[in-house]
């Protein structure tokens, strides 16, 4: 059964605990992994209630936030439920309530994961861009010598000088460009999507890392503060932006 208003009004019930002779309700408990559909329109008075503090406490070891066990979190938590299960009722408990898992490293979902801290709220965007400072041993992993020499000194500057990204006060979407470092050198479509100053250094670009342009800007809209150079190299991502001016 798809989503649909029947659909809804059907499992509706299971919001409704007796009111009348609950003493005489059995409950028969539940399996996480059986179907949601068919589990939740079976659950007795006492079930609903073990599955809404079984689906509290899948959240709070996921690192959730503790809250109240009540009726008030009992018909919320089903609510829910109810709402996800009818996209699909062959699903499991277990997996309705599953976290979502990390996104692969080096993705794009990785990348715009990670810049997404820096349009929080208070994000102290000073120290979370020193934490993307390549080390020696980065940059030489992405750039060849001379550039890498020249590389190292500028991004040392830079960082010295606290610089941080994030967006203006009023921007509050992102875009993002991803690429590959081999595909720059070889001079692939995507290098028009990344500044012309990159068509200086793709000879000395070495290796395949994953490399994102991005922009903070205003909803609907597609200009704004561009970055460019944030490279997943050594497991881990760093800002490495306009290296071509190394070589002015």
């Amino acid at each position: 059964m798809g989503v649909s208003q029947m659909g809804l009004t059907a499992l509706a019930g299971v919001l409704t605990l007796a009111t009348a002779d609950r003493a005489a309700a059995q409950a028969q408990g539940f399996d996480p992994a059986a179907a949601c559909g068919a589990t939740l329109r079976a659950a007795q008075d006492t079930d609903k209630m073990m599955i809404a503090a079984w689906v509290a406490g899948q959240r709070f070891g996921s690192g959730g936030k503790a809250a109240p066990v009540d009726m008030a979190m009992v018909h919320a938590v089903l609510t829910e439920l109810i709402q996800i299960c009818l996209k699909d009722e062959k699903a499991s408990l277990a997996a309705l309530v599953a976290p979502e898992p990390p996104p692969e490293p080096g993705s794009e979902a990785d990348a715009i994961a990670l810049l997404n801290r820096f349009m929080q709220h208070g994000a102290n965007r000073v120290a979370m861009t020193a934490q993307l400072q390549p080390t020696d041993a980065d940059i030489a992993a992405v750039y060849a010598e001379p550039l890498a020499g020249k590389l190292q000194a500028m991004y040392a500057q830079m960082y010295n000088a606290k610089a941080q990204i994030g967006p203006k006060p009023d921007q509050n979407a992102l875009l993002t460009v991803i690429a590959t470092t081999a595909a720059l050198k070889h001079g692939d479509p995507v290098l028009r999507e990344f500044p012309g100053g990159y068509d200086k250094v793709r000879p000395y670009m070495i290796g395949n890392h994953p490399i994102v342009r991005f922009k903070f800007v205003k909803q609907g809209e597609s200009t704004g503060l561009a970055f460019d150079g944030l490279i997943h190299v050594n497991g881990h991502w760093v800002l490495m932006p306009k290296p071509w001016r190394a070589l002015e």
